[in-house]
């Protein structure tokens, strides 16, 4: 049976459209460009999340934590994923779950309308029976069917779980978060990684990988519901997590072992999800996740200052050998690149003529240094990179990453390349002539 067009271009809408057009956009007073060094605590996001979700996610865990640590200051970050496809069919697992809904929906409501209900839809998939319970209430007989749809619904979520365990993400899944990995390494900020779910697939290969940039005393990671069979730090698994418990009916039987106790709850019927379950108010794993995480970040040390944090950086990094350059062009004119490393507003202080990178730029936290204006940054193949995919990566302060774009390096062009590098990405910087707020927008 096919899913009608327009509830296609509805779940587009809801899921992809938010993942992937998230606007690349940030505002900042000007008294608070920069963060002061301390901790970064980067967030890997559970199934199906959109970046909405898993900004609320991180948020969640802000809450929970606060902004200083020891006396030091706690920036968050989103280390996003979107892992939404299935490898089987090529259309999203969310498209899967909702043909399940559908069917399953038309044995109640033989005219359709139900599946074409998205409160519905969405009320089995987070556990929140509102919408489903009023069902109940008129109509009896239909209470078999709707446990049978929240048990098909669950039954793909462990499914695609499952999938994305025994075919892991592409290398160029990763690119994004080696690339933030890198600038936040180059700082000398210690890094804390939380996980919930599939994200802990990726905060697996994120600290193997940080361990070749920085000593196991400058990273640490807290692992919630974890998908993955292998660990990396301290974890939480609940008895009533239905979802990972149930990897081990599909054949995966090394899931980490239960380690807390939780009364079930209507907030969340799958025991699974992040904040209506592990960061629920009402219950003790809470608590439980705030110990794990402050555990982990106990004993952490900075990493060796390479770089400086600006108002904006610009990382570049690539994949093997040979020598890229960073290329970035201020308001007034001047380029910052390997031959001429101070600009007016800023200065590429990490150079790297190897392999691999990373280059960094970075702005000036001072206001009455920064200018307003749009800078264009490029790269240039200057020697024995060619076929090397580079990525360039912009991020600010206290907003984060604004934008990661990956292109090929071109073929090797010398200093020759230096007056026409590859444009990758620009960043339009605006000041508000009352506030003196600065707003930063990634083009």
């Amino acid at each position: 049976m096919k899913i009608k067009a327009y509830f296609f271009h509805k779940l587009l809408a809801l899921i992809l459209i938010p993942a992937l057009l998230a606007p690349a956009y940030a505002a900042i007073p000007a008294n608070a460009l920069c963060t002061p060094k301390g901790y970064t605590l980067g967030f890997f996001n559970g199934v199906w999340n959109t970046k909405f979700e898993a900004d609320n996610g991180r948020d969640a865990l802000r809450n929970l934590l606060t902004d200083s640590y020891n006396s030091e200051n706690v920036k968050y970050e989103t280390f996003y994923n979107y892992s939404g496809k299935n490898p089987g069919s090529g259309a999203t697992m969310m498209q899967d779950v909702a043909e399940v809904f559908i069917q399953r929906a038309r044995e109640i409501d033989s005219s359709g309308e139900m599946g074409n209900r998205f409160e519905y839809f969405w009320d089995n998939l987070s556990g929140d029976k509102s919408f489903t319970n009023k069902i109940r209430n008129f109509l009896p007989s239909a209470a078999l069917i709707l446990d049978q749809i929240a048990t098909s619904i669950m039954n793909k979520l462990i499914g695609a779980i499952s999938s994305l365990v025994s075919n892991p993400p592409t290398e160029a899944t990763y690119s994004l978060h080696k690339t933030r990995i890198e600038a936040l390494s180059v700082e000398g900020q210690k890094l804390i990684f939380v996980a919930h779910s599939q994200g802990n697939l990726f905060v697996n290969r994120a600290y193997d990988y940080a361990l070749t940039k920085i000593s196991a005393s400058s990273i640490a990671v807290a692992q919630i519901a974890p998908a993955s069979t292998t660990l990396r730090g301290g974890h939480l698994l609940a008895d009533i997590d239905l979802v990972i418990n149930g990897l081990r009916l599909t054949g995966i039987t090394s899931v980490p072992p239960i380690n807390l106790n939780l009364p079930a709850s209507t907030a969340d019927a799958s025991g699974h999800m992040l904040v209506e379950t592990y960061l629920d108010a009402s219950r003790p794993a809470r608590a439980q996740v705030k110990s794990l995480v402050e555990r982990a970040m106990q004993q952490l040390q900075a990493p060796p200052k390479q770089g400086n944090v600006g108002a904006f950086t610009v990382t570049l990094t690539w994949d093997g050998q040979g020598d890229v350059d960073l290329h970035s062009l201020e308001p007034n004119g001047m380029q910052v690149y390997y031959a001429n490393r101070n600009g007016n507003v800023g200065r590429l202080d990490v150079d790297n003529v190897i392999a691999n990178g990373p280059e960094h730029y970075f702005a000036s936290c001072d206001a009455k240094v920064l200018q307003a204006g749009t800078y264009s940054f490029g790269i240039n193949n200057f020697s024995g990179a060619t076929g090397r995919t580079a990525t360039v990566q912009v991020s600010t302060s206290s907003g984060g990453v604004l934008s990661s774009k990956s292109v090929n390096v071109g073929a090797v062009r010398g200093s020759s390349g230096s007056s026409a590098p590859i444009p990758v990405v620009k960043l339009v910087v605006s000041k508000d002539a009352s506030s003196g707020a600065f707003d930063f927008l990634a083009q």
